[in-house]
């Protein structure tokens, strides 16, 4: 294997690398340490950016064939039925949205050699010494590989040996989501995300699956501004009624939606949100980060899965058309890394603005309100940067 790249993380990330160099034909192979895919129906939203880049590995139609089409959002108020603000999306690419384990069977099924994806593979430390790159796997030989390029997510065990001292912090937000039947009462959900806001609280619903299924599932998010500090792993049980009672408003549609949850035989699941500051770099010889290894960030832009994607076109782009793997991973940081440190920045920024009170509250509902009668297209120009972005010119 001296001659071929180590992947380590068969999640999103690292099996979108694993098509990209695939199609250019570089040599790899992809350990993940799970025994197999792990079948998670939580929904995911595929805006533009990834889009086109799920075009260019040639994966599009499929795409279409596993989503629901979104045409815009909608916001609305914990204090009411009213709908504060909505506006429909103006690009020329669609926006999806899937079931994270759909996107994720659709991705594993376009490697055309699955002989070079292996389970039960656990990264527990490497080491670069005298320009030799050697692997430890846990009950395995070591391996000496030619780079290594860690998609190993959040808990990433290549950041923890770059970055010792780099230590997530808790955002003070802490997340619940289930997934629910979708009854013919949610049709009006379709072609949208649905958001409510409301005091320390915010929730988000949208469609899962397509019409080609013949059934679909309705997403749901509930984010609530909590001190305590919770766990980090995001398959922590919660207790429905529980939930249902902390997020009780006065919109008769959402509070419906949350007695739907409880009756629900779906599990709801808690995790706590924690922010990682932005890394000062992500390679280091023939070593190189990707995804939620490099930038972590928190759910409010939807766009950690997004960044992956983007990271692992442009890394493989950039791993073909140099000589050595070693300026190919400065050239691809160099490419990257402004782009998520801003995501990261928004998605934070977001937080705050999706749960402040009181006065705070009614100017942002009042300004919402007012830009989108007036015109809710400077609503999408806001977004545009990050939709709009190609990743071919990386």
């Amino acid at each position: 294997m001296q001659d071929e790249i180590i992947v380590v993380g068969a999640g999103i990330g690292g099996l979108t690398l694993a098509c990209a160099l695939e199609q250019r034909g570089i040599n790899f192979q992809l350990y993940e340490q799970a025994d197999s895919f792990e079948a998670l129906g939580y929904g995911i939203q595929i805006s533009p950016n990834v889009v086109r880049v799920l075009r260019e590995l040639g994966v599009e139609k499929q795409l279409e064939n596993i989503s629901h089409l979104c045409l815009g959002f909608e916001l609305r108020s914990f204090n009411s039925d009213k709908v504060i603000a909505k506006w429909k999306l103006n690009h020329d690419i669609p926006y999806y949205q899937c079931r994270r384990a759909d996107l994720h069977q659709l991705l594993f099924n376009s490697i055309q050699d699955q002989s070079r994806i292996h389970f039960s593979r656990c990264l527990e430390f490497y080491q670069q010494k005298d320009n030799q790159l050697s692997l430890h796997i846990l009950n395995q030989e070591p391996v000496i590989a030619k780079a290594l390029v860690a998609a190993d997510g959040v808990h990433s065990v290549v950041r923890q040996s770059l970055f010792p001292q780099h230590k997530a912090e808790y955002s003070g937000y802490a997340a619940f989501r289930a997934i629910l039947p979708f009854p013919e009462k949610y049709r009006p959900f379709l072609g949208k995300a649905t958001v409510w806001m409301g005091e320390n609280h915010h929730v988000v619903v949208y469609p899962n699956s397509n019409e080609q299924a013949q059934r679909y599932w309705l997403n749901l998010v509930l984010v609530v501004k909590d001190k305590n500090w919770i766990d980090q792993g995001w398959t922590i049980p919660a207790d429905k009624e529980e939930v249902a009672i902390d997020f009780f408003n006065k919109s008769s549609l959402l509070n419906g939606i949350l007695r739907d949850m409880i009756a629900s035989s779906e599990t709801c699941f808690k995790w706590g949100l924690f922010i990682h500051k932005p890394l000062p770099y992500w390679s280091q010889g023939k070593v190189t980060l990707l995804g939620d290894a490099a930038h972590p960030m928190l759910p409010f832009q939807a766009q950690g899965a997004a960044m992956a994607i983007e990271d692992a076109y442009v890394l493989a782009k950039y791993i073909a058309s140099e000589s050595d793997t070693e300026t190919a991973f400065v050239k691809y940081q160099q490419a990257r890394i402004k782009r998520t440190t801003k995501i990261q920045a928004v998605s934070r920024a977001n937080a705050d603005i999706f749960h402040v009170s009181g006065v705070k509250a009614t100017i942002r509902n009042f300004t919402l309100s007012l830009v989108s009668a007036i015109n809710s297209n400077l609503i999408n120009q806001k977004s545009a940067w990050i939709y709009d972005y190609d990743v071919r010119n990386a």
